[in-house]
Formats: structure tokens, C-alpha cells, sequence
């Protein structure tokens, strides 16, 4: 079973049970679902995934391929290309995504570390779920300050 980490770069759903697992250092496929990876992890920090999503829909009206806190401690925060249903998805760690640009029909993503990831995306898909997840980070953050005063 895999948890997702601060070192965990992306998850790509392969089919309904199988999954590539993009790392800082490495790559490699186990046999479980992109969803279920993630509600694991999500339970793994004390939720799970259907919580994180309703969650995020309270913090910020989001109600389709909603971007989640998988552990609110360090503000790992996840975003899928794909509905969240779905068992075969993306899900891309909006903290260790450097930049994205468009190469054709095709989006690469810039991570961190320098390492390059070419999806067949739309730009705009990815861009989109970016500024969604930047207004799930602010949100959050905007709360953790409000409780500090």
C-alpha cells in the first residue's frame, strides 16, 4: 500500500487497478486504483477522500474535479484531471509543480526538481486546476492566520 508523501510528484491511473507512481527519485507501478492511492492516503492523515472533496466544496464552492488537502500539517495539496469518481486518474501535486506549458495538444509539466512530464491535456485543463488549487491553498491559508490572531 502507498501513502502519498511530500516526494510524491503525480499518480496516473493506468486502468481500475493499477497505477504509476511519479516520485522525486523514482518511478513505478503498483497494483491498486489512483483512487483508491488517494483515499488510503487521505484516510492514512485521518480522512477520507469524499470527506477532503466535501471539504474543499465548503471551503472554496467547488463541486467538479476538485483539488483536496491530502494532509493539512505540511498543505499537501493534490488536483485531478478527471472527475474524482473516476478510477483511473490523474492527480498532480499542486505543491511540487513548478510551472506548465502548452506544446501543442499536449501540456508538460515542470516540476521542482526538473523533472519534465509531458500529459495529453489540455493546457487549459491543467491551468484551470492550478488556479482552482491556488484558491484552495489561499483559502486555507487565510484561516490558519485568522486562528493565529
Amino acid at each position: 500500500m502507498y501513502e502519498i508523501d511530500l516526494s510524491t510528484l503525480m499518480l496516473i491511473g493506468l486502468d481500475d487497478v493499477s497505477t504509476r507512481i511519479v516520485t522525486t527519485d523514482n518511478e513505478f507501478i503498483i497494483k491498486e486504483s489512483c483512487k483508491k492511492i488517494m483515499d488510503n492516503s487521505c484516510r492514512f492523515f485521518g480522512s477520507s477522500l469524499t470527506d477532503r472533496i466535501k471539504a474543499t466544496n465548503r471551503l472554496v464552492n467547488m463541486a467538479s474535479k476538485t483539488p483536496i488537502v491530502v494532509e493539512e500539517s505540511r498543505n499537501i495539496i493534490f488536483f485531478p484531471l478527471k472527475s474524482t469518481r473516476e478510477k483511473n486518474n490523474i492527480w498532480i501535486s499542486f505543491n511540487n509543480l513548478d510551472t506548465y506549458t502548452k506544446d501543442g495538444n499536449k501540456t508538460i509539466l515542470i516540476f521542482k526538481n526538473g523533472k519534465q512530464i509531458s500529459l495529453n491535456f489540455s493546457y487549459y485543463i491543467i491551468d484551470n486546476q492550478v488556479t482552482r488549487s491556488i484558491m484552495l491553498d489561499y483559502e486555507i491559508n487565510m484561516r490558519r492566520k485568522s486562528l493565529e490572531k
